[in-house]
């Protein structure tokens, strides 16, 4: 898993509004839970590509910041960017 170990190291830092949990290391996964905290969608991300998942996460709207410790403007605080929609 060199490449999700790559975009956990380079990348995650610049997404807003992920959190890792490493107990699920041998079916790491994304999951996508709706503003009532329910699971909307659950994405395997062990065959991935960094650039696929920063993609896929960029498609979904998550705020990327330019460099690592950048403030998040206001405006992007909340998750998810794009109005909701009832499927991801």
């Amino acid at each position: 898993m060199p490449e999700l170990h790559h975009f956990l190291l380079e990348s995650w830092a610049l997404y807003h509004n992920l959190e890792y949990d490493s107990s699920e290391e041998k079916n790491p996964r994304l999951i996508f839970y709706s503003q009532k905290d329910e699971v909307v969608k659950t994405v395997p991300v062990k065959k991935m590509k960094a650039e696929e998942i920063s993609s896929l996460l960029d498609s979904l709207g998550f705020y990327k910041r330019s460099q690592k410790g950048e403030e998040v403007p206001e405006e992007f605080q909340q998750f998810p960017l794009r109005p909701p929609k009832d499927e991801l």
